[in-house]
């Protein structure tokens, strides 16, 4: 059964079995995996990079910044490390590490229905939902509210306590001298 899609304002190049992108490049074909097989490697060359720009010199803040603002919505789950350059919100799943970039102070919020599970460490680190691992804002904020969960080591150089579950190890962070 072969069908043809209408064209309402589509622009693609090409045809259903090789459909092209509008710059001429090929679009990647579907990949087939038998239930309980492993995916195949991902081929490098066929993934789309972003290259953003790493910004030079002092340090900028970046919690406030909404052009980098981030966010894994609820019933998302995110497994993996991410360097981050801007604000981002979790209320959906982490499974890995959450860091600011060098060079950038950034913020990042747990909401109630977030979970993180490994380190965070951001210039402004604010809990309502669940963490279990670092949360390291060195010399910068920590603020944990009353509906968080909190596990592991948290680092800080000012620290906000409203009635969290907290189940950690408190380390503050000295300003220089």
């Amino acid at each position: 059964m072969n069908e043809q899609l209408p064209d309402e304002g589509q622009e693609q190049q090409g045809n259903l079995e090789n459909p092209v992108y509008d710059d001429g490049q090929a679009m990647p074909q579907s990949i087939e995996v038998a239930v309980g097989n492993a995916m195949p490697p991902a081929q490098v060359q066929n993934l789309p990079m972003l290259n953003a720009a790493v910004p030079t010199g002092q340090t900028i803040d970046a919690t406030e910044a909404a052009h980098a603002r981030s966010m894994l919505a609820e019933g998302m789950h995110f497994v993996g490390n991410a360097i981050l350059r801007g604000p981002f919100s979790v209320a959906g799943q982490v499974d890995g590490n959450l860091s600011q970039a060098s060079g950038v102070q950034v913020s990042v919020v747990v909401t109630e229905t977030g979970r993180v599970k490994g380190d965070i460490t951001a210039h402004k680190i604010s809990v309502m939902g669940h963490t279990d691992g670092m949360l390291d804002s060195g010399q910068g904020e920590v603020a944990l509210h009353d509906t968080a969960s909190v596990h592991g080591l948290v680092r800080y150089g000012r620290i906000q306590v409203n009635g969290a579950d907290l189940n950690a190890t408190l380390e503050r962070v000295a300003p220089p001298k």
